[in-house]
């Protein structure tokens, strides 16, 4: 009776895979011996999975295996990394171990699969024949690793150092007024910056400053509202234009530079 094959390099990949990504969600980044074992969910872990599941029963040079195990990866890479940055997780290291490993799992499940259907015999079958690299293959392939290395430990750094950009948010949207004849507006003031921040803010009515905020001192992430209810009253038909309202942010060190401008218009 055959016995089906056991495809050893297939079952390595995916208990590499495994153990890479545990990695990733439970040792620290600041602990480098450990997260080295990561690497080769990069660097060749998923090109040489997927190049078992497309190309079942070719064989293969040992320079050959190498050499797209490296560029299928490299392929891999570039393309979960431009799925994962139109996504909300981002290019994290999680995120990034997720999608690789998701790739390399399921591309090896496809290859164990195909085999399974063509009924090998062989009781053990190895990925790879007797080694057979010249000092110049053997170098080109050790300079090619290192460029694939370098350029995703850069990827990979850069992201995440990148520096968050801050930004400030003004509002103003109608609101209900007390006085008779007159209207109000809602303001708000929000500070996404990634320091604390002052602020002065303008209201103007028509063209004539009404309010004037000189200070508006808020921490990282902290808001500011209040309303504010017009001096003066709002057209009472539609044969008159209807009320312009602006409201001018400036920033305490450079009160000359608008740095956040809202336009709401009131009136029948």
């Amino acid at each position: 009776m055959k016995q089906k094959a056991v495809d050893i390099p297939i079952l390595v990949v995916i208990i590499l895979t495994i153990v890479a990504v545990a990695l990733v969600f439970t040792v620290p980044s600041d602990w480098p011996s450990l997260r080295i074992l990561t690497l080769p969910l990069a660097f060749v872990l998923p090109g040489y999975a997927m190049m078992r599941a497309l190309f079942r029963g070719k064989q293969f040079g040992n320079a050959e295996y190498i050499t797209f195990s490296l560029g299928l990866s490299l392929a891999i890479v570039i393309l979960s990394g431009l799925v994962l940055n139109s996504t909300p997780y981002g290019l994290q290291e999680r995120s990034w171990a997720v999608i690789l490993g998701s790739i390399t799992l399921g591309a090896s499940a496809v290859a164990i699969l195909r085999q399974m259907r063509q009924g090998e015999a062989s009781r053990w079958r190895s990925g790879f024949k007797d080694i057979h690299l010249t000092f110049r293959q053997g170098l080109l392939l050790g300079i090619a690793a290192l460029i694939f290395g370098g350029a995703f430990a850069v990827t990979i750094i850069g992201a995440q150092q990148q520096p968050q950009s801050g930004f400030t948010q003004l509002w103003m949207l109608p609101a209900s007024s007390t006085t008779k004849g007159k209207g109000a507006v809602r303001l708000g003031l929000s500070n996404k910056e990634s320091k604390p921040m002052q602020y002065s803010l303008a209201v103007d009515f028509n063209g004539k400053v009404v309010k004037v905020w000189p200070a508006i001192d808020l921490s990282p992430n902290q808001q500011w509202e209040v309303t504010l209810v017009l001096p003066q009253s709002l057209p009472a038909n539609s044969a008159t234009p209807p009320a312009k309202i602006d409201a001018t942010l400036y920033r305490a060190n450079d009160s000359k530079t608008v740095y956040r401008h809202v336009v709401l218009w009131l009136g029948p």
